[in-house]
């Protein structure tokens, strides 16, 4: 489209000076011209360096995965450390979700699957991950950040 509005805009300046005579418009036709074309580049090295680089999942679908976890919230269960990613044409949707710690593993599990199901549902080309904590669990809190600062030590089981 750039190369029609330039040719456009080549044959506007020409027709516009034959017409009028003010020989002053042909730079300035040539000038829009111009930056049409530099405008145009700029949006296309734009758009292709955002194809190669990691960016968050747009505004629209971050609202729609709140949305969707919105009902879980009022069923006592919470999420945190959020976190989306387009890379090329792959999305990927990153939660982890806290329950009781009473719960069972089987429990939580079909939590999982369920709050899983339902994003794949609203958003059908993201691939879901989801992680289960404890509420109970103080460490649960500390991974609300990307890096984790410390890393508790694992106890081990009662024998």
């Amino acid at each position: 489209m750039t190369d029609v509005w330039t040719s456009a805009g080549v044959i506007v300046g020409v027709g516009a000076v034959a017409l009028t005579g003010w020989e002053r418009l042909d730079p300035i036709v040539a000038f829009l011209v111009a930056g049409n074309i530099v405008w145009s580049g700029v949006r296309i090295v734009r758009k292709s360096a955002l194809g190669l680089m990691d960016t968050a999942l747009p505004v629209e679908q971050q609202n729609t995965l709140r949305r969707v976890l919105e009902p879980y919230i009022q069923d006592g269960v919470q999420y945190h450390a959020l976190r989306t990613r387009q890379s090329g044409a792959r999305q990927f949707v990153s939660v982890h979700v806290l329950v009781p710690g009473i719960w069972t593993v089987q429990r939580g599990h079909q939590l999982l699957e369920s709050i899983e199901a339902d994003i794949s549902h609203a958003l059908p080309s993201v691939t879901v991950f989801t992680h289960l904590e404890s509420l109970n669990d103080s460490a649960s809190w500390d991974d609300t950040n990307l890096d984790r600062t410390k890393i508790p030590p694992i106890e081990s089981p009662a024998k």
